[in-house]
Order: structure tokens, then sequence, then C-alpha cells
């Protein structure tokens, strides 16, 4: 008889998609889609039964929330890991679970915040752009629903309910949906792709798949940016924190009604400062350059064997 130390050093069955050729873009779309079908169908349809409307309102705004993070447990994080099971016979490497260190947790955080502002100037300058008065009439209460849905998920009144906000908005989400993208797609694509092109590629459907047509380029840059993140590091984690401020401070912002106060000189009311509004773009992208810049140094091989982990 075999010593049971020698049969557990043999070579391990391989995964899934490799005993079936399947080629990794198209587990990913297939992935992609079953994750779609069950969230966004299937919850969304179990969500609108229970409430019963498509509103958020104060009655109804707590149990939304409940779904909505039920949803995103029962109908991303576990179908993600399921599928990564399918992907690789060991999950560590779908999602690379290496504690980053401090400096590239800082610089990914505040390039985050930079990065931030830059999109909510973008989007400022967005909303200048004229459109025909068919196409204002038709696109005018579908963002205005968006905007209300939104608000109406972030928006707390009390400390406690603000922590229950970021729960729902930021911790569940920076978890389950980073392991699906930067986790499940990146590490898919990877197999097929270089590692920047995956994170790109991955970012960019990470944006698309939140279906906001209004926001669909600070979405994809965020994506992105997660996605570079998550490359260089060769950490989930990296990405999971930046989600998570990203989310938070949605919701931090929006408790302290600050939503609008963080552009100087783009007051809804009267005229908008321009100038005052392009030097802010030009300082917050240089200052995003600049940290980004100092993330790729810190986390590159070179910067690595000279330093040894900071």
């Amino acid at each position: 008889m075999m010593p049971r130390s020698a049969e557990s050093t043999g070579p391990e069955r391989p995964a899934f998609v490799e005993r079936h050729r399947i080629h990794p873009i198209v587990f990913a779309a297939v992935s992609l889609t079953i994750v779609f079908v069950l969230y966004q169908l299937v919850a969304g349809t179990i969500t609108f039964l229970i409430v019963g409307e498509t509103a958020v309102t104060r009655e109804n705004v707590d149990l939304i929330r409940w779904l909505t993070m039920a949803g995103q447990i029962v109908c991303i994080l576990i179908p993600t890991i399921a599928l990564a099971r399918l992907l690789s016979v060991k999950l560590s490497d779908v999602f690379r679970w290496r504690l980053p260190s401090a400096a590239e947790t800082v610089y990914a955080v505040i390039g985050l915040v930079m990065l931030q502002q830059v999109f909510q100037i973008f989007l400022f300058f967005q909303d200048m752009i004229p459109l025909p008065d068919v196409l204002q009439r038709i696109l005018d209460p579908f963002k205005e629903m968006l905007e209300k849905m939104f608000q109406g998920l972030v928006r707390a009144e009390t400390v406690g309910e603000l922590g229950f906000v970021i729960l729902v908005v930021a911790v569940v989400p920076a978890v389950a949906e980073e392991m699906l993208f930067r986790g499940l797609i990146q590490r898919s694509i990877e197999r097929a792709l270089p590692g920047l092109q995956a994170a790109i590629l991955a970012g960019a459907v990470f944006g698309l798949y939140h279906f906001n047509p209004f926001a669909v380029v600070p979405l994809v840059g965020l994506g992105c940016y997660f996605g570079v993140l998550r490359y260089r590091s060769n950490s989930i984690l990296i990405a999971m924190t930046a989600h998570f401020v990203n989310n938070a401070l949605a919701a931090v912002a929006a408790y302290f009604h600050m939503e609008s106060e963080t552009i100087l000189g783009a007051q809804s009311e009267g005229h908008a400062d321009i100038g005052a509004v392009l030097i802010q773009l030009v300082l917050y992208l240089g200052l995003f350059l600049f940290v980004f810049s100092r993330y790729l140094v810190i986390t590159s091989p070179e910067w690595r064997d000279t330093h040894g982990p900071m």
C-alpha cells in the first residue's frame, strides 16, 4: 500500500476549465452572464415582488438595503466562489490575498481620492454639454430616477443608520464585486492576455456592468484603477480597500450633504466659475499622477528587490 504522504504528493487534478479546454475569456464571459442573470434579473425581480415598487422611500429603504445586501452575497459572492473553483483548484490562485504594505495602501487611497475629484469635475463638464431637446426630455427622467434611487439608498439621518449604509453600499460591494471582477474575471483574462491588458479589460467590464450611462466614464476609470492596483500589488485586498473608501466617502458625503460642495466654483445656482474649476482639475489630476507614479514605483519588482517589502 502506498503511504498516505506519497499519495498526497501526486499531481493535482486540473480544474474544470483546464480539463475541458475552455478559453479563459469565454469562461469569463459565461461567468459574467451567470452573475448578471442571478443579480440583475433574479434578485431584482425578487426585490420588486417583495417591495412592490421601484421608488426608494423612507418607509421601504431599510428593506431595500437588506435585500440589496442579500442579493450581493447570494447572487454575486457565492456564485463567484463557486465559479472560481472551476477556474482553479486553489482559490488562492484566483483571489490573491497578499497583505499590501502600508505605503502601497496609503498611495492607493490618496490616488483614489484625487481620482474621485477628477471624475467629479468631468461629470460637471459633461452636464454642460447641450443635447437635442427630444433626447434631453428622454434622458432627464431616467437620470433623475437613478439619482433619486442612489440618494435614497445612501442617505442616512443618524450615525447608526450611516453605519448600516456603509455596510450595505461599501463593505459588502467591496468584497463581493472585487472578488468577482478583480478576482474571478481579471484572473481569467490574465490567462489569455498580459496582466495590464487584463486589468484594463476587467475594469472596463466593471464600469459597463453598472448600467449607468451617465457615469460610465468614471465607473470605467475606477474599474481600471482598481484593476491596476490589484495587478501591481498582486493583492485583491488593496482593490477592496480602494473600492470600500470610494463607496464609503459617497455615503459620508450624503450624510453631511456635501455632494455638491467638493468642487469650488461649481455651484448649481448662478454662473459657474469655469476658470476655478479648470484650475482644480489640473491640480487634482497632477496630484493623482504624482501619487500613482509613486505607487507604480514601490510596487515594481526592481524596488522590491532593492528595498524589500515596506
